[in-house]
């Protein structure tokens, strides 16, 4: 069995369990994810569901669920949803719960619409599944294994049938939190940094049958952390996608979406990492996606929509 030894723990001192969110690689299906500006702009009741599995074959690696849904009201200028993330590497997982509103005007062609987004996130730590080389460095035994924070996020979002662009500032409040009771008398506990995440994409319509979509993501912390993602995808008959991902977190991501019916979508991607770690597992990363629309206006029509 492959193990990580202080697993990504204490990654790289305390501060780290709280520097790193969920990392997607099918972000663009799941946008009420990224921004909470979103809500409401795919004017249908939309749930998606991901599950992600990073580094297969590496024992600890990253596991990750989550669940939003997002619906415009019928003023239609507001929209509202909800996000719930189930997040697990080695001995630390974290469930995130918020809700989401998002105010929206009509600004040229398109919409542009304020988000905000607040919760909590519960922290669970099992520091029995960690293995020290050396047992003076060992977690006290009284250290906490279960707390809730507060988090809060804001996000700008502008769309058109063919474009979107969108910023969105997470954790605001950088909640910060300790394990044991020398770090509260230390003022040395960790602290979830905050985190800025810029989207952009566009589709262009080469004819009938074919569409050329492109998007990006850009993220970033506020200790200097951050990875580009940049993507390309053919969409053939508004039925198949299939897409292509580079980004600097050394991987090549390969994507496919396939919307079975006008309501019902599934979606698949294979992040190959080329970095040392991939050497040692011989295995990537596999998430999956569904999401299903349930039309809050059935006789209203509507142009196509790329995102």
């Amino acid at each position: 069995m492959k193990k990580i030894l202080l697993i990504l723990t204490l990654l790289t001192a305390l501060e780290g369990f709280a520097q790193q969110d969920p990392q997607y690689s099918l972000y663009m299906f799941n946008p009420l994810g990224v921004n909470p500006g979103y809500a409401g702009s795919r004017e249908a009741l939309s749930g998606v569901l991901v599950h992600r599995s990073q580094w297969v074959g590496l024992e600890g690696a990253p596991v990750t669920q989550a669940f939003s849904v997002n619906s415009p009201l019928k003023i239609r200028s507001m929209g509202v949803g909800l996000n719930v993330t189930n997040d697990k590497i080695g001995p630390k997982n974290i469930i995130t719960a918020t809700a989401v509103y998002a105010y929206r005007i009509k600004v040229g062609a398109g919409k542009l619409a304020f988000g905000l987004r607040g919760g909590i996130q519960n922290y669970n730590y099992n520091w029995s599944m960690i293995e020290y080389k050396d047992k003076e460095d060992q977690i006290p035994n009284t250290a906490v294994g279960s707390f809730v924070i507060p988090t809060f996020d804001f996000g700008l979002y502008y769309n058109t049938n063919t474009f979107y662009a969108g910023i969105a500032l997470e954790h605001l409040n950088e909640a910060q939190f300790s394990f044991t009771k020398a770090m509260v008398e230390t003022n040395n506990g960790a602290q979830v940094y905050s985190h800025v995440t810029g989207t952009i994409g566009k589709a262009f319509v080469i004819n009938n049958e074919l569409v050329l979509k492109t998007s990006a993501l850009i993220r970033s912390d506020r200790q200097g952390n951050g990875n580009i993602d940049v993507n390309g995808s053919i969409l053939i008959n508004r039925t198949l996608q299939f897409g292509l991902t580079l980004n600097t977190r050394k991987s090549i991501i390969i994507l496919a979406e396939y919307n079975i019916s006008k309501v019902l979508r599934i979606g698949y991607a294979y992040d190959h990492n080329y970095s040392d770690l991939t050497k040692t597992t011989g295995s990537g990363s596999h998430e999956i996606f569904v999401g299903y629309d349930f039309n809050l206006s059935k006789t209203r029509v509507t142009s196509p929509r790329y995102f």
